[in-house]
């Protein structure tokens, strides 16, 4: 199964937040694919920045295109990892 989200970061943003998904990992900013075990299988997050979303004439936020690539993962481990990468990339908002 494959996931794909437009995620308003910068690169920058992205890394802060994987590290609070994985901080028992380091992560080498120059790539932009990571594996991850997820279940019996393995999950696989890349990123590509994409142009930024004009708001107003003043205002425009930076985007990324995230997909998630599932590997051999069962649907209860699908879920649980979306949770937890959810969690990880949630920012405060009103």
């Amino acid at each position: 199964m494959n996931i794909k989200k437009i995620m308003s970061a910068t690169p920058q943003e992205f890394f802060r937040s994987l590290v609070h998904f994985s901080p028992e990992r380091s992560f080498d900013t120059s790539k932009n694919s990571f594996s991850f075990d997820a279940g019996d299988g393995a999950a696989v997050i890349s990123y590509k920045v994409i142009p930024d979303r004009q708001v107003t004439g003043l205002l425009s936020l930076p985007q990324l295109e995230v997909n998630i690539d599932f590997e051999t993962v069962g649907d209860e481990d699908q879920i649980q990892f979306m949770k937890d990468f959810d969690l990880a990339f949630r920012r405060g908002g009103g």
